[in-house]
């Protein structure tokens, strides 16, 4: 397997701990960013393959990274996936709506969420079975 890049932009140190370490035990090489200014600051200057999102972050918070990121056409097909505490009835359909590919409610599971989150790698990216 390549070992592709996953930009984590995450403001809390411990959700931040849970999903770099579940992304390193399978293979992945994780980029870090406390916020959307420093999401964009990394895409500038390394090649990522997928974010993992916050939605509620200082500076600029995932809607907001979104919009910037979809807004550039070097990142039209780059996977932008939501992990976030907000689960309301329609913050779903707003995340998805701001840009987002997917979207998942923290506390994520472990069991499920690597396979779910690699499903949006292109196939040659994604772990052998």
């Amino acid at each position: 397997m390549n070992h592709p890049n996953i930009l984590i932009v995450e403001d809390n140190q411990a959700n931040f701990a849970v999903l770099d370490y579940l992304l390193r035990a399978h293979g992945f090489h994780v980029l870090a960013a406390g916020n959307g200014r420093e999401a964009l600051d990394v895409l500038a200057r390394e090649p990522v393959d997928l974010v993992l999102c916050d939605m509620q972050m200082p500076v600029m918070d995932g809607y907001e990274f979104a919009r910037c990121t979809r807004a550039n056409p070097r990142y039209a097909r780059l996977p932008l996936l939501a992990v976030t505490a907000s689960s309301m009835a329609g913050d779903r359909t707003r995340v998805l709506a701001a840009g987002f590919d997917d979207y998942f409610s923290k506390p994520i599971d472990p069991e499920t969420f690597v396979d779910a989150m690699e499903h949006h790698l292109p196939p040659a990216l994604r772990r052998a079975r």
